[in-house]
């Protein structure tokens, strides 16, 4: 710890986008409370760099607010990028969005880790021995599965951690066009589900910029899947995927088109799941039960939640 004053300090993009972006009221709630109260938490740096305090530091410093260093050394940008997703994801008033996005973004960045100690490839070696701290535990090609070990960490499915290395790879392929994109997409201001935002990611890049005008409009408070649909390629069958055909017969015959259909269809299974989980629950005693089938079990029950969880995301684009 040091002494408390107003210190100059480095801000790094890729750094600061790893911190839950605040909205106008609740940075405006935040100020308030460092004049009244004072900078009572330190702020996590790397040499000069800042780790964790972005926004306090930005008030603080307008402010002239004294504040304290809490000194953390790692051997490298990968670590300390990790150690902010852990330090992120290890506190509980984090929007969905932005978790989905730390997971994923810890899961790319120490799969990298893991290579470059794999292949004896750490250039900072030599320096080791200097540092006292070390934050982030060493990667190296004993460690199993990164998606794995994630998995079991967040208590989600090592296939859901990949998944959320796509969606962190595509909100930062956004980033590289639209900068003020992505914060509006982790606060929430921009409901825009998993699938959808890779498909954005993957427009040329003058159809993205094109979306950048519509969003820049600081009069919108709300940014829906339905306001951005023009901006997403229309979607046409696949050549693989034949077209069903027209059944024999006369017109009147055919059956009228039900928009409806597949979604009463699954309204009517759901109940069944509901009742297989509730007899279970009662004829079974889950402190007997082993640990193999208990993990397997909740695995599967929060891949279907992740699931339930992205459709009623889409449900709620349309509304």
């Amino acid at each position: 710890m040091t002494e408390e004053r107003v210190y100059t300090l480095k801000i790094n993009e890729s750094f600061k986008q790893l911190s839950p972006p605040l909205l106008p009221e609740e940075m405006q709630q935040l100020g308030q409370d460092l004049i009244l109260n004072g900078c009572r938490e330190p702020l996590c740096v790397w040499n000069i760099t800042i780790l964790d305090g972005h926004n306090r530091y930005e008030i603080c410093t307008r402010l002239q607010i004294p504040f304290t260093l809490r000194r953390i050394y790692f051997k490298n940008q990968l670590e300390a990028a990790v150690w902010i997703c852990t330090n992120q994801l290890g506190r509980g008033n984090i929007a969905d969005e932005m978790r989905k996005y730390l997971i994923g973004k810890r899961y790319e960045l120490e799969k990298i880790l893991g290579a470059h100690n794999a292949a004896g490839t750490d250039q900072y070696k030599k320096k080791e021995s200097r540092l006292k701290i070390s934050a982030v535990p060493a990667f190296d090609k004993t460690a199993y599965r990164t998606s794995e070990r994630l998995g079991d960490e967040y208590r989600i499915s090592y296939a859901t951690v990949e998944k959320y290395g796509v969606y962190a790879h595509a909100l930062d392929t956004l980033t590289n066009i639209l900068p003020g994109f992505v914060p509006k997409v982790l606060s929430g201001q921009a409901k825009i589900s998993h699938e959808n935002i890779i498909e954005l990611s993957r427009l040329p890049p003058q159809d993205i910029l094109r979306l950048g005008k519509y969003i820049s409009d600081d009069s919108i408070d709300f940014i829906g899947y339905s306001s951005i649909r023009k901006f997403l390629p229309k979607k046409h069958y696949s050549p693989r995927q034949p077209i069903p055909a027209i059944p024999a017969g006369s017109v009147k015959d055919m059956p009228t088109y039900d928009p409806d259909a597949e979604i009463s269809s699954l309204a009517l299974t759901i109940p069944s799941w509901v009742s297989s989980i509730n007899r279970t629950r009662s004829a079974t005693n889950l402190g007997e039960i082993s640990c193999n089938a208990r993990c397997k079990l909740e695995k599967e029950l929060l891949g279907l939640k992740e699931i339930i969880d992205t459709m009623l995301v889409a449900i709620k684009e349309e509304i």
